[in-house]
């Protein structure tokens, strides 16, 4: 059996705080993602932070 080295997490959008997408991350990572992607709710790209759980 594998073992399961990463974590599925969620990207918020920091305008609407809507979640729009979810990503894998390694077990154990100190940093917090940060990206610009699209948002279909505000129909443009903002930034989008990692949620809580």
């Amino acid at each position: 059996m594998a073992v399961k080295t990463r974590n599925l997490i969620k990207l918020r959008c920091e305008n609407c705080q809507r979640v729009n997408y979810y990503y894998w991350k390694k077990k154990g990572a100190e940093y917090k993602l940060n990206l610009k992607k699209y948002c279909p709710n505000c129909r443009k790209h903002t930034n989008h932070k990692e949620a809580r759980k």
